[in-house]
């Protein structure tokens, strides 16, 4: 059985999808980056505007909220 995408969200609007092989990141100003971990597990190249790699970003696309959760109170406070 894979394993499911792992869901990483900081601050409006940005966030990140990890599996096993890939890691695609979608920010709230309209950038994207996507890295094949296997090939290149540094990151020195983001493979999201090759269009050889579109089917694999719509696949973890699917995967980014389309809404954002509530503003959280701090608890701190």
């Amino acid at each position: 059985m894979k394993t499911p995408p792992a869901l990483m969200t900081y601050m409006k609007s940005n966030h990140a999808i990890r599996t096993e092989k890939w890691l695609y990141i979608s920010y709230a100003d309209g950038t994207e980056k996507l890295y094949d971990h296997e090939s290149d597990p540094n990151e020195w190249f983001n493979l999201a505007q090759d269009p050889e790699y579109m089917e694999v970003k719509a696949s973890l696309k699917k995967y980014v909220p389309q809404t954002d959760a509530e503003q959280v109170k701090d608890l701190k406070k």
